[in-house]
């Protein structure tokens, strides 16, 4: 018996190394190359439009590791700042020639949105003001590509290509028919003209309200988008808009004839240049260039007098510790970290979200005005910072925006469906006990009764008068003009800064420095608390670890990943190596 029980024991022990190590080399496998590059004279630097521009690093999960290795499944994408600075830092950089763009803009969930474009754009735009070449090749281009890339030097576009010219649209599906055909029922309360987030279930077409609303807000975005590409290719915004009305689509020989492209022809001629600018034989590939992500790290500075922390809320506000979307009890967290670290001196958050739930969106806005009463805090409003989004931002110190970004939309709705028709046409009947009228509130087998819906009407009211006294406190506005602006309307940043919903123009680098300089720092260093997670993360949390800063946990699993990648090493196929017998680090 003795021998079976040490034989199982040993069994368990010999899996669990096994599982143990096996991920360990899984990271080994995937994590490898975290070592900075060395950057050479005449470096390229990259930039591929069609791996999605997030606000917050990539979000993985342990699933995402494994399958990566098993699947080779790589979920790419760059984060907004290692762009715009990459870009920025390569423009004063002497081992950087130029910068080479490529690929159509690729948006994924909130990713690459207008207002990011417009970042990425100004970056593009100071790097062409620095002197060296910006040259950009497509196979196809679009409104959003072409607003992009557009400040470049020179435009080619494949001999086949076609031009996507055709102005902006927003298209809205209206389920109100299906539902009734299918004995779906339901009800909504709502605050304001414009909250039109209950329209698709209540109504088969679009309100007049929202159409007005809608249409103003596109015609700020493709002023801003038609104005920005006339203004760098020297064309006039009319002739733009022009097009879109009467071609739609042009040929590659019509955008260079129209001046949108500098020039048509094939790849191949691109490579050329960019051969000569890297110094590159004519019969070698090109190694001297480097990606905006791996320049980022490789130049990435440390110390200062003190950190300006950026915060992400990129995703839909929800309760709890939600990864994916904006869980308000992890971001709540992180502002209290940050407000009591005495490292931090100043704080930004970066706002990326329609809103979501009204009591997650105060949970964090109540830690933002701890943080504040503290330490300076600085909103740098993305694509979309509207309703919870904009519930989370107004009492910030400073809030920043671009003009296509999308904001406002103050209002407060409450969206009931039942399922009492559907229910009875398939022959399910309904019966309750209850002690109350109300105690079967939340049933989906009935419509609610008048009383209830007056009772969700003074709640939604109650919660709308605390919003309005909200942004009234925070953007220092009589409460009545915020009556007037909210409404649940939606408005362009443009527009917000116009009517006083937001302070200054500009994207997130303008909003750091100016956190760093309501903190009174000269030289500081950016931190991000939802950094990018590497294997050492993902596997510390599947072993039920979260991970922090300068945990010793880690520094031990880097030690062991760097000692078995010493061992992979060994691949001679005769077994005889001339080496150390051991690895020197001397501090």
């Amino acid at each position: 018996m003795k021998k079976f029980l040490g034989r199982v024991l040993a069994t368990l022990v010999a899996l669990t190394l096994f599982s143990f190590f096996g991920l360990v080399f899984l990271g080994l496998l995937l994590g490898g190359g975290e070592t900075p590059r060395q950057i050479d004279a005449k470096t390229l630097l990259t930039l591929d439009l069609s791996v999605p521009i997030a606000d917050q690093p990539p979000r993985q999960q342990f699933d995402d590791l494994v399958n990566s290795a098993v699947r080779g499944e790589v979920r790419q994408s760059h984060t907004l700042r290692e762009v715009v600075a990459a870009i920025d830092r390569a423009a004063s950089d002497d081992r950087i020639s130029g910068l080479f763009i490529k690929g159509v803009v690729a948006r994924e969930g909130y990713s690459s949105g207008w207002a990011a474009l417009r970042e990425v754009r100004q970056a593009v735009a100071r790097f062409v003001n620095s002197g060296k070449p910006v040259i950009s090749w497509q196979e196809d281009l679009d409104e959003a590509t072409l607003y992009t890339v557009s400040p470049a030097r020179q435009i080619v576009l494949h001999p086949l290509g076609l031009v996507e010219f055709n102005g902006l649209a927003v298209e809205a599906l209206y389920f109100h028919d299906a539902l009734e055909k299918y004995g779906v029922g339901v009800q909504a309360v709502r605050v304001g003209r414009y909250k039109s987030a209950v329209e698709p279930f209540l109504r088969s077409g679009m309100s007049e309200e929202n159409r007005r609303q809608l249409d103003a807000l596109l015609s700020d975005l493709a002023g801003e988008a038609f104005h920005g590409i006339a203004a760098s290719r020297g064309l006039k915004p009319e002739r733009l808009m022009a097009l879109t009305r009467q071609k739609g689509v042009l040929t590659a020989d019509e955008a260079r004839e129209t001046g949108l492209v500098t020039d048509v022809g094939y790849y191949d001629l691109v490579l050329d240049q960019l051969r000569k600018l890297t110094g590159t034989d004519e019969d070698r590939p090109i190694e001297r260039q480097i990606n905006v992500a791996d320049y980022f790290q490789a130049t990435d500075e440390k110390g200062g007098d003190g950190n300006v922390v950026v915060l992400y809320a990129e995703g839909t506000i929800v309760s709890g510790d939600e990864l994916l979307e904006v869980g308000a009890d992890r971001l709540a967290r992180l502002l209290r970290k940050a407000r009591l670290d005495k490292k931090v001196k100043a704080v930004v958050l970066r706002v990326n979200s329609p809103g979501g739930s009204a009591v997650a969106a105060d949970v964090i806005q109540r830690e933002l005005r701890l943080l504040k009463a503290a330490k300076p805090v600085v909103v740098s409003m993305g694509t979309v910072a509207a309703s919870g989004g904009y519930w989370i931002s107004a009492d910030a110190n400073e809030i920043w925006v671009e003009p296509n970004t999308i904001t406002g939309s103050i209002g407060v709705f409450g969206l009931f469906f039942n399922l009492e028709q559907l229910a009875q046409e398939h022959g399910i009947n309904r019966a309750v006990v209850r002690t109350s009228p109300l105690a079967d509130f939340n049933s989906l087998l009935r419509p609610k009764s008048d009383a209830e819906l007056a009772a969700v009407r003074r709640i939604v009211d109650r919660i709308y008068g605390a919003f309005i006294d909200l942004v009234a406190r925070g953007r220092h506005l009589p409460r009545d003009k915020v009556e007037q602006l909210a409404q649940g309307r939606v408005w362009s940043g443009k527009q917000a800064l116009a009517l006083g919903l937001a302070d200054h123009q500009g994207g997130l680098r303008e909003a750091i420095a100016a956190a760093a300089d309501r903190a009174g720092l000269k030289k500081y260093q950016v931190v991000e608390y939802q950094r990018a997670e590497n294997w050492i993360d993902l596997l510390m949390k599947a072993m039920g670890v979260e991970p922090e800063e300068g945990d010793a946990r880690q520094s031990e699993l880097k030690s062991l990943m760097n000692g078995l990648r010493t061992i992979a090493r060994y691949t001679d196929p005769r077994g005889i190596y001339a080496r150390l017998p051991f690895d020197l680090s001397i501090h």
